[in-house]
C-alpha cells in the first residue's frame, strides 16, 4: 500500500505569502462533497498546526483541504467558523506523491468585498433570483456597502477588486462560452 505525504501550510490572516507561525490552525481533509476523510480508524478533521505548517499520510484521492481557528463546536469555548476559516483548496494526491498547499484566510473585508460582487451581479441579472430574493438582495448590497465602508481596507482585496473591472476578452464560441458565463 503506498500512501501520499499532505504538507499544509497556513498564512497569517490577509497576507497570502506569511505563514502564521503564532496561531494555531485546525486543519480539515474532506472528500469533494465535504464529508470529512475517514480512513484506517482516523477522522482527519480538527487536525492542529504547529507553527503554521501539518504534515499527514493519507490515502490517494482528490480532496478539498481548509482551516479553522476554532476546532469546532465540542470545545469548551467554542468560536463560529465566521471569518476564521481559509479559502478551500483542492488537492490530487498520488500513491507516493508528496503535495503541498497553503491555505489563505482571508480578512473580513477581502470576504466582503467579494461577496459585494456576488450580490451585485445577482441583482443586475434580471430574472436570475425570485422577486422576493431580488428585493432582499438589493436590501443586502446597500447594507454590506455601508458595512465594508466602516471596516479598515484591505489593500489585496481593494487590488483584487481591480480584477472585477478588467475588460473580458469576447468570446469566440458560442453555447460554450454562454455555458460558462451561467456559471459566474
Amino acid at each position: 500500500m503506498s500512501t501520499a505525504k499532505l504538507n499544509v501550510w497556513v498564512t497569517k490572516v490577509g497576507e497570502p505569502c506569511a505563514i502564521d507561525d503564532t496561531r494555531t490552525w485546525f486543519v480539515h481533509i474532506l472528500h469533494c462533497n465535504g464529508e470529512v476523510l475517514k480512513w484506517c480508524d482516523r477522522r482527519y478533521a480538527n487536525l492542529p498546526t504547529k507553527c503554521g505548517h501539518l504534515e499527514v499520510e493519507i490515502p490517494p484521492g482528490c480532496y478539498i483541504v481548509v482551516a479553522t481557528w476554532s476546532p469546532g463546536a465540542a470545545t469548551t469555548a467554542p468560536t463560529t467558523l465566521g471569518n476564521h476559516i481559509s479559502h478551500l483548496q483542492i488537492v490530487r494526491a498520488n500513491c507516493g506523491d508528496h503535495v503541498c498547499v497553503t491555505l489563505f484566510p482571508p480578512t473580513l473585508h477581502f470576504c466582503g468585498v467579494w461577496w459585494l460582487v456576488a450580490l451585485r451581479e445577482a441583482t443586475a441579472v434580471r430574472g436570475a433570483l425570485a422577486p422576493n430574493a431580488q428585493k432582499h438582495a438589493q436590501e443586502a448590497v446597500r447594507a454590506a456597502e455601508a458595512f465594508l465602508k466602516a471596516l479598515p481596507a484591505d489593500p489585496l482585496a481593494e487590488n483584487m477588486l481591480k480584477i472585477e473591472q478588467e475588460q473580458r476578452p469576447k468570446s469566440e464560441g458560442g453555447a460554450r462560452s454562454a455555458s460558462k458565463k451561467g456559471a459566474k
